[in-house]
């Protein structure tokens, strides 16, 4: 399944973690890189080139 799949998820699992806001958006992309069983280094390039 895509990453973008589990992007809702993960933002959902994220949110409740008490980390700071400026952490978010790599936190999200990490946490639904590891639901799709993706490389979250691999995911962040495939964002960063969009």
């Amino acid at each position: 399944m895509p990453f973008q799949n589990y992007l809702i998820d993960a933002v959902n699992d994220v949110i409740a973690w008490d980390i700071p806001d400026e952490a978010l958006a790599d936190a999200v992309t990490a946490q639904a890189s590891l639901m799709a069983r993706a490389n979250p280094d691999e995911m962040m390039t495939l964002i960063d080139s969009n």
